[in-house]
């Protein structure tokens, strides 16, 4: 009997640990995070109890980019030129990585780039962690969808995407560019970003991303 009550606690402990490991983003709400003031899921949809979770290996692209496709029916209303203090519930940072946080328009078919972090992404995080992202002030009125991808360091070779449904008040009309998102880690069509705790951390491959504009029309 002991030895039932105690492979149950342990199999408890991992599946706790499971839940707990790598990293979400919590602000502003990845779609369905479980945090406080975070929207109820929209109708069909649950809670993801394991948001920190990674959507894919270089293996296995096993989730979609966002790790949820369906949006949020709340939105968060954003001025363009405003800065986001990003948070994230942290469970392993992994030894840091290479973050990428984007903008979409037109519910994920397109995406520009509007911050990126090489190497320090996590690095040496505690339990919180938190980082400021500027809405470029240039940047359209219109609802967005607002990403954040995460290449860990240290560990198998994930990615992580949380994606939080946005309002940006800005222009009426216009455009946004910079460039598309590096995907990498997720499949065996992606970039392949090899371990890098110390030496090269396969940072060319930013350099690398194609340039892309973002037309949004004005409304009437």
């Amino acid at each position: 009997m002991k030895t039932i009550a105690f492979f149950a606690a342990a199999l408890a402990f991992l599946s706790a640990m499971t839940v707990q490991a790598h990293i979400g983003m919590k602000v502003p709400c990845g779609r369905y995070h479980s945090a406080a003031g975070c929207p109820a899921p929209p109708p069909g949809q649950s809670i993801d109890y394991d948001i920190n979770s990674p959507i894919g290996t270089y293996d296995n692209p096993a989730r979609p980019l966002c790790k949820h496709t369906v949006p949020y029916t709340k939105r968060t209303v954003y001025n363009a030129g405003q800065t986001i203090n990003t948070a994230y519930s942290v469970g392993a940072a992994h030894g840091g990585g290479h973050c990428q946080w984007a903008l979409s328009y037109d519910n994920g078919q397109t995406w520009v780039v509007i911050k990126t972090v090489i190497r320090e992404c996590f690095r040496n995080a505690g339990n919180e962690y938190s980082v400021p992202v500027q809405i470029p002030y240039d940047a359209p009125s219109g609802k967005a969808t607002f990403m954040w991808l995460w290449n860990n360091a240290i560990g198998n070779r994930e990615l992580y995407s949380n994606c939080a449904d946005i309002e940006i008040k800005g222009t009426n009309g216009g455009s946004i560019t910079g460039v598309a998102p590096l995907i990498a880690n997720y499949g065996r069509s992606s970039v392949y970003l090899p371990e890098f705790s110390t030496g090269p951390d396969g940072r060319e491959h930013f350099d690398k991303r194609k340039p892309v504009t973002i037309y949004v029309s004005a409304s009437v």
